[in-house]
């Protein structure tokens, strides 16, 4: 059976995903057991998983973006930066 997970703890980890937190760190912030923290990151049916997902990729859009428009606006480093960033994902 899967965790309750609070409104806080939601926020939390969409923000794990964001910034790459590994599980050990995941679960000290927590106060969980690392082997749940484990499971629940691997399975991608949980609600954890989406939501650390969630983050990792919004992260991304996230960047993306804001490269993208710094580098519409003739910022030379931003364009390849986003270059570099389109190229790492084929």
């Amino acid at each position: 059976m899967e965790r309750n997970i609070t409104e806080e703890q939601k926020e939390q980890i969409i923000n794990f995903g964001a910034f790459d937190y590994k599980s050990e760190k995941i679960s000290h912030i927590l106060m969980w057991e690392l082997k749940e923290v484990e499971k629940l990151i691997k399975d991608k049916k949980s609600e954890f998983h989406k939501l650390y997902m969630k983050g990792l990729h919004t992260r991304d859009y996230v960047l993306d973006e804001k490269l993208f428009d710094m580098s519409r606006s003739g910022d030379l480093k931003a364009l390849e930066e986003f270059t570099h960033r389109l190229t790492q994902r084929k």
